[in-house]
């Protein structure tokens, strides 16, 4: 079974103000994505965020709920966090709490597709674009706890690029993030 890690402790300077607490379709964004990781099959699932909103969202929701205490270290320090804080599991798949548009079909073909190759590094495309969630088997574990930074796992994916499968998304919108206003106005225009 996989773990399922939401990233949610960023800082969100692009936007200028918390960017999952944002409003979509009558919740905030980060909820969307809490929802839809809920529906799927996964061994445990661990918010890891700074929040207190956040926190107590993801508690209601019955997850288990992280504060980052070292956000402003990077990315890295939430990856290590949901690493640590998960249940062992055969791979761990990462998501980030701005992708409200995520989709439990789609996140099930990236499932499917682990299954059938447990000691690959699953990455989601969508024509020539990669994107996440990403799911890493537990083989990189220690290569994960070991990251610096903002960088996430794209250092890992980087080290070993002849052991990634990927995942023809359908969807354009499936990787959709919210990182500006701009991209904020663009989520909103979208049915």
């Amino acid at each position: 079974m996989i773990s399922a890690i939401i990233l949610a402790s960023g800082f969100s300077n692009r936007m200028g103000e918390n960017k999952l607490l944002l409003p979509y379709r009558d919740k905030p964004i980060i909820e969307h994505v809490i929802d839809v990781v809920l529906s799927c099959n996964f061994n445990d699932i661990v918010l890891i965020c700074k929040d207190s909103y956040v926190l107590n969202l993801g508690k209601r929701k019955g997850i288990k709920t992280i504060i980052n205490k070292s956000s402003e270290k990077g990315q890295s320090e939430a990856v290590k966090l949901g690493i640590k804080d998960s249940i062992t599991s055969s791979g761990y798949m990462f998501f980030t709490g701005d992708q409200p548009l995520i989709q439990a079909e789609l996140i099930k073909l990236l499932l499917v597709k682990f299954e059938e190759n447990k000691d690959l590094i699953i990455i989601p495309k969508y024509n020539y674009r990669r994107g996440s969630p990403v799911i890493f088997p537990n083989k990189y574990k220690e290569e994960l706890l070991k990251l610096e930074g903002d960088i996430g796992g794209r250092a890992v994916i980087n080290n070993h690029k002849n052991e990634i499968a990927f995942v023809d998304i359908t969807d354009k919108y499936f990787f959709f993030d919210v990182d500006t206003p701009e991209d904020y106005e663009t989520l909103l225009t979208i049915i």
